[in-house]
């Protein structure tokens, strides 16, 4: 009965595995110059925010797009940020115009999991003159669609585990029942 008692805690621990959830901490360095910053980041655009959805660990924001330097094809898109200074989080407001430098943290995931911190140039529009004197003109056509979301990809994992425990529970009271007769 130990046994089993072990090997189910192993089977509960292994399933709940992919429901862990990515966490990154904040430590910001000094912020690079225009031309690395544009270079380092997967993605440079200005917009103006449509929505923001505080989700969990994490505010979904999605943007009007207005210009793009780079890693842009859509008129609106989704940036992934935290709440507040304490998780990087950017301090935005819907109806806002910011110039957005944002990395992509697919990591395996849906493409296009853009993330945007203080740590990088991300700032209002009316505090980017400077870096948009040095970006110049960026595109200002896209293609009309909406964004994907890639949030909460670590739902798809839910249904499976609940079943997998089900399955478990019912091999053991089976194998309990079994034993007793």
């Amino acid at each position: 009965m130990r046994k089993l008692a072990i090997i189910f805690s192993l089977m509960i621990i292994i399933w709940s595995i992919p429901l862990e959830k990515k966490v990154r901490a904040c430590s910001c360095v000094e912020l690079p110059p225009v031309s690395v910053a544009k270079e380092e980041a997967d993605a440079v655009f200005l917009g103006t925010i449509r929505d923001i959805v505080d989700e969990d660990t994490q505010r979904i924001v999605t943007i009007n797009v207005r210009e793009a330097w780079k890693g842009v094809e859509t008129e609106t898109i989704k940036v992934y940020t935290g709440f507040n200074s304490g998780d990087c989080g950017l301090p935005i407001e819907i109806g806002g115009s910011y110039l957005f430098y944002a990395n992509d943290f697919s990591e395996g995931e849906e493409p296009g999991f853009l993330t945007s911190t203080i740590c990088t140039r991300t700032t209002t529009e009316m505090n980017a003159a400077n870096d948009l004197k040095e970006l110049g003109e960026g595109k200002k056509e896209f293609i009309q669609s909406e964004p994907s979301s890639s949030s909460n990809n670590y739902n798809v994992w839910l249904f499976p585990s609940i079943g997998g425990v089900i399955v478990v529970l019912f091999i053991l009271s089976w194998i309990i029942r079994k034993k007793r007769n």
